[in-house]
């Protein structure tokens, strides 16, 4: 060997350590912190002007909302006596957690406030006495007051019904079913021009009966979909879904139940548009249809649901658990259970008089976006 060679000897079991500041920005956003919860966004803002910026952006909160709303645990806003507040909706004793207590967007009594709807962390709320309406993120707190005049942007409870959703350029807008002097109107409300557009309804005269009641709407693959119910004493129910790449709104086909089917209830389950209709006739029974394409398949059923504990109230789908939350108007919440059989199906969970409110995912999401 030539001794004027230098030696050199590698360590190949050598362990190089890594900072979070070598990797690249977009694999931080997209693979890391895009999966962490919305609470804990915020610490990271502090870390340096760059994460500031990214983190605050709209690019960034939007993605970051499309994967929370599918992977993390749902959240229940109630407005009950005397009190609003935020708990998670999970029934495992060994993974409840307390119920916190929030103010309300406005000073403003618990009893005027009516919860509307929500869709990705937002939350519509209305007043009793105004009929204004708000759109709301309970977590940041975020509040956008909807515009109105005497014409628009006005809710009635017994008459109307408005449905949330994003359109294809990632606006949130608002939905307005509306009926006055014996006819229902549309219309659109845009969050980030803050106005308001009338769309076309329907035209068959019989959509326009004021013994109709609309649930409010569901948001599901480019389509609003609205549960229209006839009165108690009438026959049935339609189905409705306004399609937003082109404003229109259409009658869609809806489960083969019996004509005198109970409330029907829509929740999207894994990426799937599912019904839970409550029959009262010939017998009391429950069922849960899911939509394939135009048609539906019943996938779940049970008979001789006891007629107290189900009828009337709304039903929500709980993340990753096969399980339903049933929330009903007399402050009753019921958890169902779809992967057991019998009385075992269902079970009160707990009551609160006069309680309302709206399952929710955490999100940053702000309503002038």
């Amino acid at each position: 060997m030539n001794p004027s060679t230098k030696i050199v000897r590698i360590n190949v079991n050598a362990r190089r350590t890594t900072s979070i500041d070598d990797l690249p920005t977009d694999i931080l956003s997209s693979e890391i912190l895009v999966r962490l919860p919305a609470k804990c966004i915020g610490v990271y803002r502090i870390v340096s002007k760059q994460w500031l910026s990214l983190l605050i952006s709209k690019n960034f909160i939007l993605r970051h909302c499309r994967h929370i709303s599918t992977s993390y645990k749902q959240m229940f806003f109630s407005v009950a006596l005397f009190q609003s507040s935020v708990f998670p909706v999970t029934f495992d004793p060994s993974d409840y957690l307390p119920k916190t207590l929030i103010p309300l967007p406005t000073n403003t009594y618990w009893y005027d406030v009516r919860v509307l709807t929500s869709f990705d962390g937002l939350v519509c709320l209305s007043f009793r006495g105004t009929q204004k309406m708000i759109l709301w993120n309970p977590l940041t707190h975020a509040t956008k007051f909807v515009s109105s005049t005497l014409s628009r942007g006005r809710f009635k409870q017994k008459t109307d019904a408005v449905g949330l959703y994003v359109s294809p350029s990632n606006e949130y807008m608002l939905l307005h079913a509306k009926r006055r002097n014996g006819s229902m109107k549309l219309y659109k409300y845009s969050s980030r021009c803050d106005s308001w557009r009338k769309m076309g309804f329907v035209d068959e005269r019989k959509y326009h009966n004021y013994k109709m009641s609309w649930s409010n709407g569901t948001f599901f693959q480019g389509v609003v979909y609205f549960i229209v119910k006839v009165d108690a004493a009438g026959m049935g129910s339609y189905l409705f879904g306004f399609h937003v790449d082109s404003d229109e709104l259409k009658s869609k086909p809806k489960p083969a139940t019996t004509n005198h089917d109970g409330d029907g209830s829509l929740v999207v389950v894994r990426n799937q548009l599912h019904m839970f209709v409550a029959n009262s006739l010939p017998n009391w029974s429950l069922h849960l249809w899911r939509m394939d394409g135009e048609n539906w398949t019943k996938i779940w059923v049970h008979q001789n649901i006891l007629p107290p504990s189900l009828f009337g109230h709304t039903i929500t789908y709980v993340v990753s658990t096969g399980k339903f939350l049933v929330v009903s108007r007399s402050g009753t919440v019921f958890e169902i259970d779809t992967t057991k059989n019998g009385i075992e199906c269902y079970h009160p969970v707990f009551s609160e008089s006069s309680i309302q409110g709206a399952v929710y995912t955490e999100t940053l999401m702000s309503p002038d976006f």
